[in-house]
């Protein structure tokens, strides 16, 4: 399949590099892809939600951008456009009369940023301007909005955390596997002596711990993972995201892929055919993401196959090389036991055009409203 491409020369303000060379490949292919990411200078900085696998599966998996659908710009210096200097995946879609442009997520990322190459020596300041220097310029959207970036890819700053419209947003615990100081020293604390121990309870059940590594059986994983998760979301009277078509379709997708390695890992304690928890992760270089678990019949709770799964799933991400370990969004308490630190994200939310501005005002008329609000309820005494 031949690509369609639109390309232009960016005029920057950076001493390290004044012009720049950016393509966007509109609809890539999984092969595509691979080829295009294998060429960047010095190797990959990229989370694993940037990565070929997971936008093929969100391209194939009939997620509801519009009419510019998904691409990737390509970054490079003139005379060097066969060894880009960065990628930025991007997606575009409507909302209500607005004409959105972002990264690939739609809930399904737990982290965006560009993918870097390793072997870029620009400066953070640099990327950011290039990347700036080209949102401006799309033509076709009124508003860019992009979720969850923190401030590293990898060992590299986020230039897209450093933009000038991004604010505040939201945080995610990550815990640091390899650290020298005292937030490293991860498996000394209580709660993985206490999953140790209930593992081993396990073990005498006769439950074993298992990763799922081929196509079908992480497949097969996933649906059991899938059933467990709706009945629970059931019992709790709350709506389950993944009974949505299109979503629980990028996870069948994304591991049914032949793609080896896959960025999607799958790990459950098993007794024999019956599932007694199970985790989807999502783990690339050095960073791993738990982004889905279950568990199974109610007899199996008091093991606490949930908490013993997370653990596991931290030593098996330590061994893989694996230095930042991510519990998602969210602050929930039994993330909390594990260790860890709050890492901030931002939201980069920047007008295009003139409704694209009007869109971006509204927001921060409603969200200086909000911030009003929960000052006065606060002085007087009301909890939120």
């Amino acid at each position: 399949m031949a690509l369609r491409e639109t390309e232009h020369l960016l005029a920057l303000e950076s001493r390290a590099v004044s012009r720049i060379r950016v393509r966007e490949i509109k609809a890539p292919s999984l092969s595509q892809m691979n080829s295009l990411w294998a060429s960047l200078k010095g190797g990959v900085v990229s989370t694993p939600f940037q990565t070929p696998e997971f936008l093929a599966a969100f391209q194939d998996s009939g997620q509801k951008t519009g009419a510019g659908g998904f691409s990737v710009g390509v970054f490079a210096e003139p005379g060097e456009s066969e060894h880009p200097l960065m990628l930025l995946p991007l997606a575009r879609y409507q909302r209500g009369p607005i004409r959105v442009v972002g990264m690939p997520d739609f809930g399904l990322a737990d982290q965006n940023a560009p993918v870097i190459a390793a072997g870029c020596r620009l400066s953070g300041d640099c990327r950011a301007e290039m990347i700036q220097a080209f949102l401006q310029r799309i033509a076709d959207a009124d508003v860019v909005d992009i979720h969850k970036l923190h401030e590293q890819v990898g060992s590299l700053e986020n230039p897209l955390s450093f933009l000038p419209a991004t604010i505040s947003h939201n945080s995610s615990l990550v815990l640091d596997l390899r650290s020298a100081n005292a937030s490293g020293n991860w498996c000394g604390k209580s709660i993985y002596k206490k999953t140790r121990s209930k593992f081993r309870r396990l073990v005498s059940e006769g439950v074993t711990l298992v990763e799922a590594v081929t196509p079908e059986e992480r497949v097969g994983l996933f649906r059991t993972l899938a059933a467990q998760r709706r009945e629970r979301f059931r019992q709790l009277g709350r709506v389950d995201s993944l009974g949505r078509e299109d979503r629980s379709a990028f996870y069948l997708r994304l591991a049914a892929m032949e793609a080896s390695p896959t960025p999607i890992k799958a790990l459950a304690l098993k007794q024999g055919e019956e599932t007694v928890a199970a985790m989807v992760l999502m783990m690339t270089g050095a960073q791993a993401t738990a982004v889905l678990v279950s568990i199974g019949d109610q007899k199996w709770h008091a093991f606490s196959p949930g908490m013993v799964l997370f653990s596991k799933a931290i030593e098996r991400s330590y061994e893989a090389g694996v230095r930042w370990f991510s519990f998602g969004t969210g602050q929930q308490e039994y993330k909390q036991r594990f260790g860890g630190e709050e890492h901030p994200s931002r939201r980069l939310l920047m007008p295009l055009s003139t409704r694209g501005r009007l869109f971006v005002g509204a927001r921060e008329a409603h969200r200086a409203a909000q911030n009003v609000l929960q000052i006065a309820l606060r002085r007087n005494g009301v909890d939120s």
